[in-house]
């Protein structure tokens, strides 16, 4: 099984997430955080495969919780699902310790695929973000 932890500040966001997740027979859904703080706590505690991490987060932001879990949490693969796909915040998602980096406009299958990327350790990029990179409009 994939553990993972979902956090988003949008309740209604991570319900959706965790009803899609749970499709997948071999996803397993052991927590969710609403704010950057409750996120690393939450992820200190648990210790998940995955963390579905929002970057636009209160408390501290996703790029912050990123760096602190990188540093401490290094074992789970951060999939950064955002709305904003500009270069500076893909790029300084991974460095900060992403490994995978996911536009939530993006379709359902291209999320369950960044996860299981992850999880054999490879990297994933959206297809989105690959295509308004190569169209130049990003």
């Amino acid at each position: 099984m994939i553990n993972i932890v979902v956090a988003d500040d949008h309740r209604a966001i991570r319900k959706g997430l965790k009803a899609l997740l749970c499709t997948e027979p071999d996803f397993n859904i052991i927590g969710e955080a609403g704010d950057g703080l409750e996120t690393v706590d939450l992820v200190g505690k648990l210790q998940p495969d995955i963390l579905i991490l929002d970057l636009m987060m209160p408390g501290i932001n996703g790029l912050e919780v990123a760096r602190r879990l990188n540093r401490n949490c290094s074992h789970t693969g951060i999939v950064v699902l955002s709305m904003h796909g500009n270069e500076a915040y893909v790029t300084e998602a991974l460095r900060l310790g992403a490994r995978a980096y996911v536009l939530k406009e993006s379709l359902n299958e291209e999320l369950v695929n960044a996860i299981r990327e992850v999880v054999s350790g490879s990297c994933y990029l959206s297809l989105l973000l690959c295509s308004s990179t190569m169209d130049n409009s990003g």
